[in-house]
């Protein structure tokens, strides 16, 4: 059994990426086949360009006998020729990959001719059928696309914007595998989709096409795809803090794979510790947000939320904060850990509360709260959240939850993190600032 050589297909995949959306050439005038160079009789006579390409790639034990004699397509322009073995044809244009016979055969033809044959969007075969890397697939690229088979898969069509975004990627052999369907359209009937095995590729007149895949997907697919309050994807996924972030018409979506980081455990045993705890809403209220999704929404947009001054718009680990204590005096503080759901930071030599004083902030979440509130430490509640409203409830509840801590034994004056009466001021202002903020966020925050 004889393909193409691999060398041969990258030079084919190249040069098909600018002429995948040429179209199906139709013409009105009568094109006579060229002369035989080696007419062949297996069944019947053999002629011409298809004869090439019959004895070239194997003759008889390849395609077996033919079944009929040459057949002029409706175009009045092309030929073709039908073989026993594996529901097999040969093609010929003048006018396609230098007057080049190719075959098609199998699942791929079959699909082919769901798609209207070579008077459908793909027109003729520009290629043999190839064998790629994997050893697994098969596929034939056409004037107008590509059919693409392997065995998990069955046989289904890539074209335009979206086989190129996908030829970037590694085609077959890049993260997104081998098609699970042929070109979709969405219902706005403007865009175009396909889905692969590691994930979909969707394209818009307005966006271009971009990729969408792992947890990211899975969330845009809960709220909707393209028709969800997301819209279409506007780019790729890309490296965002930490994380991946992929932008869409109405926001963007941010994942994080989980860090294992623990926080800096609580010691209530020195003077002057407090853990204030602040509800901030159920998740009935605001379903797009988790623990972790606060989290990463605050450390991201500090200047934003954090009712503090002096600290980086985004916390990194390692990243300091000058904040400002009782009295205008000030210090600075170095983020040590951030986990999925909170992050701590230490004070440093010269603050005016001393070196090594910790503060986590952090979030939870609490179903029927009225229950739980003995590990809460001091409730603090606003007008926004009442707590007859928050000790009644049997609904589960995200919570902003700030612990202050450590030795004071260098400790010159109080300030927000060994003072309970400055951080019930402090803290506060900051729930308000995460409620406010939480309902015009542009991210959504994808599950660990």
């Amino acid at each position: 059994m004889t393909f193409l050589s691999f060398s041969r297909l990258r030079g084919l995949r190249s040069t098909a990426r600018t002429a995948l959306a040429a179209g199906v050439i139709a013409a009105s005038v009568a094109v006579t086949a060229p002369a035989a160079s080696a007419d062949v009789f297996h069944g019947h006579w053999i002629r011409g360009k298809i004869a090439d390409t019959y004895v070239r790639y194997g003759g008889v034990g390849k395609f077996g006998n033919a079944t009929g004699n040459e057949i002029v397509t409706p175009d009045r322009v092309g030929r073709f020729q039908n073989f026993a073995k594996n529901s097999t044809a040969i093609y010929w244009h003048p006018r396609v990959d230098n007057g080049m016979a190719h075959w098609v055969e199998g699942r791929i033809r079959a699909k082919w001719g769901d798609l209207g044959w070579e008077a459908g969007r793909l027109g003729y075969p520009r290629t043999n059928q190839i064998i790629p890397p994997d050893g697994k697939g098969r596929f034939n690229h056409f004037q107008g696309g590509s059919i693409y088979w392997s065995p998990a898969t069955d046989a289904h069509h890539i074209e335009g914007l979206i086989f190129d975004k996908w030829a970037d990627l590694g085609y077959e052999a890049g993260d997104l595998g081998y098609p699970t369907t042929d070109e979709g359209t969405p219902p706005d009937r403007r865009g175009r989709f396909n889905h692969f095995e590691g994930g979909s590729i969707y394209w818009h007149p307005s966006y271009g096409a971009h990729p969408v895949t792992g947890k990211i997907r899975e969330l845009w697919k809960a709220d909707g795809w393209e028709t969800g309050t997301l819209g279409y994807p506007t780019s790729d996924p890309y490296e965002a803090n930490g994380g991946i972030k992929q932008d869409f018409v109405g926001g963007s979506i941010q994942s994080f794979e989980p860090t294992g980081v623990a926080l800096q455990r609580y010691d209530n045993a020195r003077y002057s510790s407090y853990r204030q705890t602040i509800p901030l809403f159920t998740t009935d209220a605001q379903p797009r947000w988790a623990p972790h999704g606060m989290h990463r929404e605050l450390i991201q947009h500090m200047g934003d939320y954090f009712p503090l001054t002096g600290c980086p718009d985004v916390l990194t680990t390692g990243a300091v904060c000058t904040l400002t204590g009782m009295g205008g005096r000030s210090g600075t503080a170095t983020v040590d850990r951030i986990g999925d759901e909170g992050v701590t930071l230490v004070t440093n030599n010269g603050h005016p509360e001393g070196a090594g004083r910790k503060l986590n902030i952090r979030f939870d979440t609490v179903t029927a709260p009225g229950a739980v509130r003995d590990a809460d430490g001091q409730m603090l509640f606003d007008d926004t959240v009442s707590e007859s409203d928050y000790v009644s409830s049997d609904k589960t509840w995200v919570r902003l939850i700030v612990e202050a801590f450590g030795t004071t034994e260098s400790t010159s004056v109080a300030g927000p993190f060994v003072s309970d009466h400055v951080g019930a001021q402090v803290w506060p202002e900051l729930a308000t600032n995460l409620r406010s903020g939480a309902e015009t966020a542009k991210t959504t925050y994808a599950p660990l």
